[in-house]
Parts: structure tokens; sequence; C-alpha cells
């Protein structure tokens, strides 16, 4: 029974985690979330402007969506083994296997998400700049 509070703590930060992923992804994607903020994905490409903070969350959202649902089925999983494990003599150990596996899974998505976020934030600081020396030197 020792290993009950840690079963419970992995459940409870998979749903945390997806929920908090997804929902600033979410925010920040639609514009209610600004750079600088203290929340969001928070890389030197994202935070270069809001357009690239933007077009990042907006790519991250995929990634990010799919993380929730893993946390969610986690969870979910996670709380029907626990049923299981409390009503038969099985060792409680066994418990954070499926939850376990579905963490690191959630994690998984949620670096792609930064790396997606990263990627398309780069894309508009490039874009921008790219634009900024047509401009500059009259190749428009």
């Amino acid at each position: 029974m020792e290993a009950l509070p840690g079963v419970i703590a992995v459940i409870v930060s998979l749903l945390a985690c997806g929920v908090a992923v997804f929902k600033s992804a979410q925010s920040a994607a639609g514009g209610g979330l600004e750079p600088n903020t203290g929340t969001g994905i928070r890389t030197r490409a994202t935070q270069a402007s809001v357009e690239a903070w933007r077009a990042g969350h907006e790519a991250a959202l995929p990634a990010a969506r799919t993380a929730l649902q893993v946390g969610y089925v986690g969870a979910g999983l996670g709380a029907l083994g626990l049923v299981v494990l409390l009503a038969t003599d099985l060792p409680i150990p066994l418990g954070m296997i499926v939850p376990g596996i579905c963490q690191v899974v959630q994690l998984g998505h949620i670096g792609y998400a930064v790396s997606a976020a990263n990627r398309a934030a780069r894309a508009v600081t490039a874009s921008a700049s790219g634009s900024a020396t047509d401009s500059a030197t009259g190749d428009d």
C-alpha cells in the first residue's frame, strides 16, 4: 500500500500536464496568451515576435492535443488498474506500468509540440527578416 500515493500522483500528473500544455497552446494560438506571460512554449524563436508566438503555438496544437488525449487515456486506465489492484492481492507497483508508459508517451508528445512550435516560429521569423531584407534592398 505504500506505493498508492505514487500511483495517484502519476494519474494526477497525466491529467494536469495534458490539460496545462493543451490549454496554454490553444490560448496562445488564439491570441489569448501573449508572449512573456510566464506560460506557453517559451523558446527564443517563439518569443521573437507576436506572430512567431502565435504561429508556434498553432503548430504545436496537434501534438499538444495528443498529449492531452494520452493523459486522459493513461489516467483512466491507471484508475481502472488501481481499482483492480486494490480489489485483488496483486502488488500496487503493477498499477504504475500503464500510467508510467503513458507519462513517457505524453512527455514525448510535449517535446514534439515544442519542436514543432520552434520550427514554425523560426519560419515566421525567417520570412519576416527575408521580406525586410528584400524591402531594404529594393528586391520586392
